[in-house]
């Protein structure tokens, strides 16, 4: 593995701070322009959540989130070489006793970890936009509304990062989606709970 300087963090304590990333591996990062609009859009939301960050690639929206106020974060990603950079990146920050890493597929280790799941007040994902990208996104989701709908005291907000081209329902289980902001290929879609 050789991990090279990526992503810039765009607010909050770290503001500034590069994130490393691995060479060659194909990891298309969220941009900054993107990660900036999603958490100017969730706004305080972020102050002292519980994050749960899925394919999370070398963790820039966890990160991202505990940067910005959030107080634990979550990184699911099945690639053990990225789940290294994730902890690594939390380290060099100083968020390592704020973070668990989790190496495992996101949709199996949704279904085996509910209970933990619903402790998330922020989901955030940013799935492959290639495939099988598209079909883990909507499984995902799928499972997030699955666990919504049995956890009736559980209003997360959940932000999927997808290819403007793919579109999501507009729900999913509990979950609604209540806002769309695109930034050119990319868009936001962003879930609550449905009333």
């Amino acid at each position: 593995m050789v991990a090279h300087a990526g992503a810039r963090l765009t607010g909050g304590e770290a503001c500034g701070r590069r994130l490393a990333t691995i060479s060659g591996d194909g990891l298309r990062a969220s941009t900054g322009v993107v990660r900036a609009a999603c958490f100017n859009i969730l706004g305080e939301v972020v102050s002292d959540a519980t994050v749960l960050d899925l394919f999370a690639g070398a963790g820039s929206l966890g990160l991202e989130a505990l940067s910005r106020g959030a107080r634990r974060a979550t990184f699911v990603e099945v690639r053990r070489e990225r789940a290294a950079v994730v902890a690594q990146n939390a380290s060099a920050l100083g968020y390592g006793d704020r973070t668990e890493v989790v190496t495992a597929d996101v949709i199996p280790w949704l279904a085996a970890h509910a209970e933990s799941v619903a402790q998330a007040a922020l989901v955030l994902m940013d799935p492959p936009y290639l495939d099988p990208g598209p079909a883990l996104c909507l499984a995902a989701l799928a499972r997030l509304g699955e666990i919504a709908a049995v956890s009736p005291g559980w209003s997360p907000r959940v932000v999927v990062e997808h290819h403007r081209q793919f579109e999501l329902p507009p729900a999913s289980g509990a979950l609604q989606c209540v806002r769309q902001s695109r930034y050119g290929s990319t868009q936001l879609s962003f879930y609550r709970r449905l009333p």
